[in-house]
């Protein structure tokens, strides 16, 4: 008998145990963010090789309707400010120096760690240069990330992105990427990316989330 109650109690140990670390272990997707009219990002621009904050910015959403959501966005140093657009997953349509065809693919929603998706899409500037790109992205974990903003939990994207231009004297860039994208704030907090061309690295720099605020449907503060 006492064997046998001994048994049960390790059963049960070990069906507690798998359902603990299973639960532990599992990745669930996160879909596409409800965003709303209000909801309001600040980062700061770290120069990669200086470590020097070389921009403040603000985001702040002005409309939101079934195909896009458009930003606001403001230099801290100037007075001006210019319209962003970008499709409900956060893929950038428009930055107003340039337009994506169809989208820069910057996001994949659903998400979960593992997701893996290649893009190709071409930009066109205001100044009439076209390039023509693709981007590889993965998710390739879900992690804590602290920034000024605070400590959140983030899924890691790493993208490589190819670019080339379509005229006789256009040049080839290669830049790398890191993203974390936080659920909980709708957005990322942090990116790293490097640029490339012929050979050589051309630049570095941070974006880190400063602070932020989120609205609900009726427009309250959450």
């Amino acid at each position: 008998m006492r064997s046998n109650l001994i048994l049960k109690k390790l059963i049960l140990a070990l069906v507690i145990t798998c359902s603990v670390f299973g639960n532990a272990n599992a990745d669930s997707q996160i879909e596409a963010p409800d965003i709303h009219v209000g909801d309001y990002w600040r980062f700061r621009t770290v120069d990669g090789f200086t470590n020097e904050t070389t921009l403040e910015f603000t985001q702040r959403v002005v409309e939101v309707n079934d195909h896009e959501i458009v930003i606001q966005l403001q230099n801290k140093s100037i007075k001006k400010t210019e319209l962003r657009y970008y499709n409900r997953h956060w893929n950038s349509l428009d930055v107003g120096s340039t337009k994506f065809d169809p989208y820069y693919p910057a996001f994949k929603f659903p998400m979960s760690v593992g997701v893996t998706w290649r893009q190709e899409f071409r930009s066109t500037s205001t100044n009439g240069q076209s390039n023509s790109a693709f981007m590889n992205g993965k998710v390739l974990a879900l992690e804590k990330v602290t920034v000024p903003a605070g400590i959140f939990d983030a899924y890691r994207i790493e993208s490589d992105i190819e670019s080339h231009g379509t005229d006789a004297n256009a040049n080839s860039s290669k830049g790398h990427k890191t993203t974390w994208y936080a659920p909980a704030i709708k957005y990322y907090v942090r990116s790293e990316i490097t640029v490339s061309s012929e050979g050589r690295v051309r630049s570095k720099s941070v974006d880190e989330l400063v602070e932020y605020s989120l609205r609900d449907q009726s427009g309250k503060k959450n």
